[in-house]
């Protein structure tokens, strides 16, 4: 383990220091300045989320299942502003540099939010808020094909694992700082390279997988991780894609490793011991394939490795397809499933993990894995990270377009995958962690609800649209479990949403 570390550090530094070679080496001549960006902005309205009557929300030692609090829920509403400039120099025909500045973010910018200074009531600033740079990394075209090097955006099949689409309202784009070479070879595309996402607390080993002997100071020596305690991929892509037959397929290779003093919690499993390091590898197959009238989607994870001394072996996977009846309607037919975590008895915990989360922006619905409703009693938190995780899902759409105008009937379904019982202990997905199943609690059931949506646009032009959002989401039994002898009293939930993207 620690020597496979070390040998691949030594590996991408010697690869970030030879990109970064061929680029200061490479002549300057007269720039070009190519500009995009998106302007976006958008209301929120929620009303009967919440599930209880408590006036504040729950904590660890307090912890009451799946209760959302009622901290004035009718209506909750909150919006959003975000603003994103993307330019890009072309420096020469083989170099281009590429940037994503933002102005908010597309989570937690709020109207009359951020300002954070003292001001009259008749003035509004950004105060503390920052302007940030998502993205600035360089492509390098080569004669054994293009080199990224930067923080880049990250995608891969269907966007479970990565997913940086640049839908109309993505929220969470999937970036990482790179060194990637793609070289292709007729249909095929090879791609290796080192990503990493942050630095951790130090630069020289962290402490591996070992457990440590504690006291008055450390007695026994912990086993070190080299190379620095950040967050590293290292990744290997093949992509076959074939126009004539309308086929792509494809299969991503990463190897994670984190060290414990990374503080970055295992993406896939929402999971608090995940601060404390963990190694594993994940195949993610992906297929498309479009046959007449008909386009087929899936992509399936599979990970194993380990994550905090526990063994770390999960699937998940998704599917889509899309029946495009004629110039006007569309069929669409999306489903998946993300596992969860098994409860155990009293004073043991499962060694083996199972539960897995999607990335949060694959949004099956409007509301469900979609809206925090926790969330909206806590400003530190956004309202708007809800992946998918210890679910499976189906959901039904119906689409139309005539002119500048869409329609879009949605009907979705979810079921859990693992749930709580009536003793020992469970795993809240919400929390992340194990929890005692207090005296009294009922069973948990697995039905999570179903929803109802309906989504209207108006495109005003090729730059401009504006949307109208409507969603009723009846909850399942699930979230009635409250870890205690009173259920929840879950409610129907309606959202609304009004919102403008300009393109540029």
């Amino acid at each position: 383990m620690s020597q496979f570390t070390r040998f691949c550090a030594s590996v991408s530094n010697f690869v970030f220091a030879l990109a970064a070679i061929l680029i200061l080496s490479s002549p300057s001549y007269a720039l070009d300045l190519d500009w995009h960006g998106q302007f976006r902005a958008e209301t929120n309205w929620l009303f009967g989320y919440a599930n209880s009557g408590l006036a504040t929300p729950t904590t660890p030692a307090t912890d009451t299942g799946y209760t959302i609090p009622s901290n004035g829920d009718n209506p909750a509403s909150f919006q959003n502003l975000f603003f994103r400039l993307e330019p890009r120099v072309i420096v020469n025909d083989n170099i281009s540099i590429h940037s994503d500045v933002w102005v908010g973010t597309p989570d937690r910018g709020v109207f009359g939010g951020d300002q954070n200074v003292t001001s009259y009531y008749g003035t509004t600033n950004t105060g503390t808020a920052d302007i940030t740079a998502n993205t600035y990394y360089a492509e390098v075209a080569t004669d054994f094909g293009t080199i990224t090097v930067g923080r880049a955006p990250l995608n891969w099949g269907l966007g479970l694992v990565w997913n940086n689409s640049e839908d109309s309202f993505d929220r969470f784009p999937s970036t990482g700082d790179v060194i990637r070479l793609e070289t292709k070879l007729g249909a095929f595309r090879f791609m290796p390279g080192v990503v990493k996402y942050r630095n951790g607390t130090n630069y020289g080993g962290s402490v591996g997988n070992d457990p440590c002997t504690t006291g008055t100071g450390l007695t026994t020596p912990c086993s070190t991780i080299g190379g620095g305690s950040g967050v590293s991929d290292y990744t290997v892509g093949l992509m076959y894609a074939n126009d004539d037959e309308q086929l792509d397929l494809g299969i991503l290779f990463l190897r994670r490793i984190a060290g414990q003093n990374s503080h970055v919690v295992n993406p896939f499993s929402v999971d608090s011991i995940g601060y404390t390091g963990y190694a594993y590898n994940l195949w993610d197959f992906y297929a498309k394939k479009q046959a007449g009238i008909f386009t087929f989607a899936a992509e399936v994870p599979l990970v194993n490795g380990f994550v905090a001394n526990h063994d770390y072996n999960t699937v998940a996977g998704a599917a889509k397809v899309k029946a495009q009846l004629n110039d006007h309607w569309a069929v669409n037919v999306n489903l998946g499933e993300a596992g969860g975590q098994e409860s155990v008895a009293t004073g043991s915990q499962s060694g083996r993990l199972s539960v897995f989360s999607f990335h949060p922006d694959y949004r099956p619905g409007l509301l469900m894995f979609n809206y925090n409703f926790r969330n909206l009693s806590n400003r530190a938190a956004s309202p708007y990270y809800n992946p998918v995780t210890n679910a499976r899902f189906l959901s039904l759409s119906l689409n139309y377009a005539s002119g500048k105008w869409t329609h879009g009937l949605l009907g979705l379904y979810a079921i859990a995958d693992k749930t709580a019982g009536s003793s020992g202990l469970y795993y809240n997905s919400w929390d992340g962690v194990y929890r005692t199943v207090n005296s009294g609690a009922q069973a948990q059931d697995k039905n999570l609800g179903f929803e109802l949506d309906y989504q209207l646009a108006y495109h005003w032009d090729e730059s401009i649209r504006l949307g109208v959002d409507l969603g009723l989401l009846f909850p399942g039994k699930f979230f009635e479990f409250s870890n205690g002898p009173v259920a929840n009293a879950t409610k129907t939930t309606f959202g609304s949403g009004l919102n403008l993207m300009v393109n540029f």
